[in-house]
């Protein structure tokens, strides 16, 4: 009870908090898991076990397909061989065995663990096992199928664009065998995925310029709720580099202003428009910037330039509309930070 409670609740935060998940939403991955499989309540429910010795941890894993259809919501197909129980008599020596193996669908819900690293997500899945059990013993073969809940909960870790890694606790409740056997089963596994990409829209490089000030998208420069440059990011900066050198420092400074969109808390979103601003300075220094000519500022979701027109929106609707809301500005025009002031 307390496992479901738990899982409950993980699930509700998930589909309430406007917050994302690391892989790209409508995006299709693959992945595969190994660990260790265990069988609890595995005993016979006539009395038979009694005088048996029962060996009940086994390796077992499994593949899955994912496809992930909005920021925190994924649907996952899946196989997993979950090994096997042996069963001695401790009389006469015999040895019988079940092993059991099935298709798994379930619900896939995430949050990113953002205080901790931005790359870090929990979630919980929710679904159904497909259970195919074999019972063989000297004097008895039974195979069957059944239908049996299942629950689990880890953490994802997004090791670059197109990998990630899992830590996996999945329990399967009453896998019935159709005889005296309804055990349950707990995996502890370790994977890792693959995402197929091809869902997000495609990021244009180009650059506006409105009165000595840059403005570029922030998804051309990060990916979603993220503060590293990405490769087109800097071929986009260093397009900047040659006219932010030229300034002459008794004359001009440079000041990168990050923005952002107004999913999500003002705390969240200053933190993280003062990170992407200080990225794109440290970038910008490395390549030449005298880092006494540039400094980063935070604007938060203060200063949104979409007005209201998107506020009949939801979901990925409404995070497609925000977009120009998600931006760097670089203010070359003035003589000191002080004089720059965050416009729209």
């Amino acid at each position: 009870m307390k496992k479901t409670t738990l899982a409950l609740a993980v699930a509700i935060a998930s589909l309430t908090t406007a917050a994302y998940a690391a892989q790209p939403e409508n995006t299709w991955y693959i992945g595969g898991k190994a660990g260790w499989s265990s069988y609890h309540d595995a005993t016979f429910y006539n009395g038979a076990s009694d005088n048996m010795h029962i060996s009940k941890d086994r390796v077992g894993g499994g593949v899955f397909l994912g496809y992930q259809a909005t920021d925190y919501a994924a649907i996952e197909l899946g196989y997993d061989w979950l090994g096997h129980a042996d069963y001695r008599d401790k009389t006469t020596g015999d040895k019988s065995q079940l092993r059991v193996q099935g298709i798994q669908l379930a619900a896939k819900l995430s949050y990113p663990l953002s205080f901790i690293s931005e790359d870090l997500d929990i979630y919980t899945r929710l679904g159904g096992f497909i259970a195919m059990t074999k019972y063989k013993s000297p004097t008895l073969t039974d195979s069957d199928s059944d239908v049996a809940p299942l629950i689990a909960a880890g953490f994802e870790y997004k090791l670059s664009e197109d990998f990630a890694a899992r830590l996996d606790y999945q329990w399967i409740n009453n896998i019935d065998n159709k005889g005296d056997l309804r055990p349950d089963n707990s995996l502890l596994s370790l994977g890792i995925s693959y995402n197929f990409g091809g869902g997000a829209p495609a990021k244009t490089t180009s650059i506006d310029y409105k009165e000595n000030r840059y403005v570029l998208n922030e998804d051309v420069l990060f990916g979603y709720n993220q503060s590293t440059l990405k490769a087109e990011g800097e071929e986009a900066l260093n397009g900047l580099v040659s006219a932010l050198t030229k300034i002459n420092p008794s004359e001009g400074a440079v000041v990168v202003i990050g923005h952002t969109d107004r999913i999500g808390s003002a705390a969240y979103n200053q933190k993280l428009s003062e990170q992407r601003a200080k990225t794109v300075m440290d970038y910008l220094v490395a390549k030449g910037i005298p880092s006494d000519l540039i400094t980063a500022k935070g604007a938060g979701k203060s200063s949104p330039i979409t007005g209201d027109k998107c506020n009949s929106l939801t979901g990925a609707d409404l995070k497609a509309c925000l977009a120009p809301d998600r931006r760097v500005e670089i203010e070359i025009n003035a003589k000191n930070v002080e004089e720059v002031e965050v416009t729209n």
